[in-house]
């Protein structure tokens, strides 16, 4: 399989600041980071832990859109459930339903990845910090042909933890964050010496997230601003920034330049945030579509 997505699958319980709620709707960063790839290629395959109960929850969904099971290993009874909680200010808590010890269990290891970094040809991670987590992924890499992105977690964006993100990032091919986590971690607020330090990592891309705004694509060499999809009809603002980063890793992948890659994540964001919950199905007429648009 040429494209990896090594995060999570859980089912979403949505809860939205004007009182509406969708209960039961597939979620989780690595669900929408497969269906930003989809968007674009077949060869993209989840590679994460679930519940035994995923078969019933998501089987059809994988069914109707050729997604392959290949990389998914039963480690719980039941696969993750989260509640979200969206407030007036646009901010959000998303609450495992059961229990961070039972998220933990599920979630992917270096371990399970091994085998595919030795023929993927990009890897997908939605993860924290965590130095021993990164430090097997950084010696499998070194061994490998395939690229990585690094779309971290918010909940490692604290200042005192920089360093340590800059350390793990620097070994990255790409490394997606939002402008809201950037300001955080660095203690700064101006964007322009946001982009400047990262263009001090020297990686070859960093995708950084402004929502709305767009999205800023980072090399040593240039900065290159991407807008938003104009007129999108934004139904659930739920995995636009992992659906963007699937879309930017397959991108960069495939040789295209920074300003179609953020185009490419741009356009499955939009494709995403246009229902609840992820699309039903991914069809040839919405590819072919994206594709004219990308241009």
């Amino acid at each position: 399989m040429k494209y990896v997505i090594a995060s999570t699958a859980v089912t979403d319980e949505i809860h939205f600041a004007d009182g509406k709620s969708v209960e039961i709707v597939a979620g989780g960063a690595g669900i929408y980071a497969l269906c930003g790839v989809k968007l674009w290629c077949d060869e993209v395959m989840l590679a994460t832990g679930v519940g035994a109960d995923f078969q019933e929850i998501y089987g059809e969904w994988y069914e109707k859109n050729h997604l392959s099971m290949e990389g998914l290993i039963i480690k719980d009874e039941k696969t993750p459930h989260t509640v979200i909680n969206y407030f007036e200010d646009g901010e959000r808590e998303e609450i495992p339903l059961y229990g961070a010890h039972h998220y933990k269990k599920i979630e992917t290891v270096p371990e399970d990845l091994k085998p595919y970094s030795e023929t993927a040809k990009g890897i997908y991670i939605f993860k924290n910090s965590d130095p021993e987590y990164w430090k097997k992924i950084i010696q499998y890499k070194e061994n490998s042909s395939a690229k990585v992105m690094w779309e971290i977690g918010c909940d490692a964006t604290y200042p005192e933890n920089y360093e340590n993100i800059k350390r793990i990032a620097q070994h990255m091919d790409v490394f997606s964050v939002n402008l809201t986590e950037s300001r955080h971690m660095m203690a700064k607020d101006d964007m322009e010496v946001i982009i400047k330090e990262y263009q001090s990592f020297g990686i070859p891309l960093v995708f950084l997230r402004r929502g709305a705004a767009g999205a800023v694509m980072i090399t040593p060499e240039e900065v290159t601003y991407v807008p938003s999809q104009k007129n999108v009809n934004v139904v659930d603002p739920t995995g636009g920034g992992n659906s963007s980063s699937g879309a930017v890793l397959y991108g960069f992948c495939e040789g295209f330049s920074p300003k179609i890659c953020g185009t490419m994540g741009s356009i499955s964001a939009a494709m995403c945030l246009g229902q609840y919950g992820v699309p039903e199905k991914i069809t040839e007429e919405m590819r072919q579509e994206a594709m004219k648009r990308a241009k």
